[in-house]
């Protein structure tokens, strides 16, 4: 149950960044033009707090709307839900401007939010998803970035085809999942 709470306040913690962010500017966040290395976890943090940033500020729809920014190895992942497809793409176009951005799944359904209780079972399919990882041995869960949205499981990493394999089959045996999305790098 520990776990549990702390799962839940980490995660108010890290959105509120971007809620933060968003009323401290004024205008979209600039681009750090410091040369840090691709996969950098600082750099995909700052990416991530600053793509959400921009794409608030993008358009006053967009403030109101649920949308989550995630980015493994400068690749960013959208996921959430928007109004109509204008400010879907508006949010793809967003994030793409952003410098390091090296592609953009842009993932975001076009209805309206989903509710707190979707959104805590999701948060709870990740997490069993994150023990089977880290406890199979075929399977270097620590650097399996897990997403999950309205039921629907995102798995960024760089990872080998076995790996992959184990993994998407872990996922796809969890109770709730509707559909497990690959957005993967692979070594081999």
């Amino acid at each position: 149950m520990k776990i549990l709470i702390l799962f839940f306040v980490t995660n108010i913690f890290l959105i509120s960044c971007t809620s933060v962010m968003h009323n401290l500017t004024e205008e979209p966040i600039g681009e750090d033009r410091a040369d840090t290395g691709p996969g950098d976890f600082l750099n995909d943090v700052h990416m991530a707090t600053a793509i959400g940033v921009n794409i608030k500020k993008a358009e006053p729809e967009l403030e109101k709307s649920h949308v989550n920014v995630n980015v493994y190895n400068s690749v960013v992942l959208l996921t959430g839900e928007v109004p109509n497809a204008r400010l879907k793409k508006l949010a793809g176009e967003t994030a793409r401007k952003f410098n390091r951005v090296r592609i953009v799944h842009n993932e975001l359904q076009e209805r309206n939010n989903t509710s707190l209780i979707s959104r805590a079972n999701d948060s709870l399919i990740t997490k069993k998803i994150q023990v089977k990882l880290r406890i199979d041995e075929d399977v270097k869960g620590r650097d399996i970035k897990i997403i999950t949205e309205d039921s629907v499981v995102y798995m960024m990493a760089i990872i080998t085809k076995s790996e992959s394999d184990q993994a998407v089959h872990l996922a796809r045996e969890t109770s709730g999942v509707r559909r497990v999305v690959k957005i993967f790098e692979y070594k081999d």
